[in-house]
């Protein structure tokens, strides 16, 4: 199961509809405050809401991707609901879409998933839920819901997180009824691996963990581990990938050196030297850059990878050969979904440069520039690419000038002394 595009409405900033389509490439544009990050961090939300990180709500709020926010937090301060809106919409499966609307419960401090609803490619409901409100009193909360369609079964679902399930035994339900809802299942099988923007510091010596973690935490922690294990049980299926990253650019290797009950990160020059820095003592962009490469190295067919701001503390001259890092991930027949949010200038250049030269389908990129107005909605507006690698919609005008105006009054302020 594949999530082709999420939408959001009455979300956050988001009061209208938005919908984020996740092509191969996909990238979030928009000045700083404007939402993106908020857009982001919706897929690392459903993704703990799915696995029922949170037992108790049907979102996760509990979850890294919120920072602490109540559900009022997310409701838009200006769209006068108390509900918001969610759907994704799937590939390889009969489900096409699902929608939920969050409904909060301010007596009972918590919210609900007020509707559910199943469609196909068509638009057709093929199976919807509506909150048992009868259930609940002021001091209990029901987790009944009734079945509306295909035809009205009273109190037969509930849900845990995201995900419905039956109440009872559910032999005597339709064939169809049955499997809709065990499809609905498959979400747990989702792969979304998020990087926030700030990394956390590596250590000088890492302990031995026993094993390598399957994903990486948000802040980054867990990519030692993973290359030194890699090592270690001599896979190297991602060290020598990361590795080359850096013997190309930098022309330094990186090189695991194992104690006995720890073990070190360390970068080593190409060059007949023999000295070895720690990765602690390194420039902050290669710091930071770490975990992105690790992630991405990883990154596998029908799993999604959420990063903000990959370039963070990298200098603008290594931009163009992350985002070539990236472009070899998009160009993979069974291509991962790459959502990166970035303010690089050089990132944009050289994706439009790659297409230009038809090493980059633009049908694998989109790009959306996040706008916000001066009453605070937020709207993404999608904007594609043509075979010159031309932005095709509503791109902003001198988004990227900054540089040129400063030039151009140091020119001006040059002549005036001549």
């Amino acid at each position: 199961m594949i999530i082709q595009s999420f939408s959001l409405k009455n979300y956050r900033s988001y009061v209208e509809h938005t919908r984020i389509e996740l092509r191969p490439l996909t990238l979030l544009f928009g000045y700083n405050n404007s939402g993106k990050s908020g857009l982001l961090r919706a897929l690392p939300l459903i993704a703990d809401s799915v696995n029922g990180q949170s037992s108790r709500t049907a979102l996760a709020l509990d979850s890294a991707a919120v920072r602490g926010s109540h559900f009022s937090d997310l409701l838009s301060r200006l769209g006068g609901r108390q509900e918001f809106d969610l759907e994704l919409s799937l590939g390889d499966t009969d489900i096409h879409t699902l929608k939920w609307t969050f409904r909060e419960l301010p007596s009972l401090r918590t919210h609900i998933i007020s509707n559910f609803s199943i469609l196909d490619s068509d638009k057709t409901i093929l199976m919807s839920a509506e909150w048992n409100l009868d259930s609940s009193t002021n001091q209990k909360l029901s987790n009944e819901y009734d079945v509306q369609k295909p035809v009205i079964y009273k109190k037969i679902l509930k849900f845990e997180g995201l995900l419905p399930s039956f109440l009872h035994d559910n032999s005597e339900l339709p064939t169809k009824l049955r499997s809709l809802i065990e499809q609905c299942q498959q979400l747990k099988n989702i792969n979304i691996q998020w990087l926030g923007a700030v990394r956390h510091l590596p250590i000088r010596n890492n302990p031995f963990q026993g094993a390598a973690p399957q994903q990486l935490e948000a802040d980054g922690r867990g990519a030692a581990d993973i290359l030194a294990y890699d090592q270690i049980f001599e896979d190297l299926l991602i060290l020598p990938k990361v590795s080359a990253w850096y013997e190309k650019n930098v022309q330094q290797k990186i090189v695991i050196e194992k104690m006995p009950d720890h073990f070190q990160i360390k970068l080593q020059a190409l060059t007949n030297l023999p000295f070895q820095v720690n990765l602690v003592d390194v420039g902050e962009g290669l710091i930071q850059l770490l975990p992105v490469l690790v992630a991405a190295t990883m990154a596998s067919e029908g799993s999604i990878l959420a990063i903000e701001e990959p370039e963070s503390h990298l200098h603008p001259r290594y931009h163009a050969a992350l985002a070539e890092y990236f472009f070899d991930l998009a160009r993979q027949d069974n291509p991962p979904q790459l959502l990166l949010e970035t303010h690089s200038e050089n990132f944009l250049l050289r994706t439009q440069l790659e297409i230009a030269r038809g090493k980059l389908d633009p049908k694998s990129v989109m790009v959306y520039w996040v706008r916000q107005f001066d009453d605070g909605r937020s709207i993404a507006e999608p904007v594609t690419f043509d075979q010159q690698g031309r932005p095709q919609g509503e791109w902003p005008r001198n988004v990227f000038y900054t540089d040129i105006e400063l030039s151009k009054q140091l020119v001006q302020e040059r002549r005036k002394h001549l």
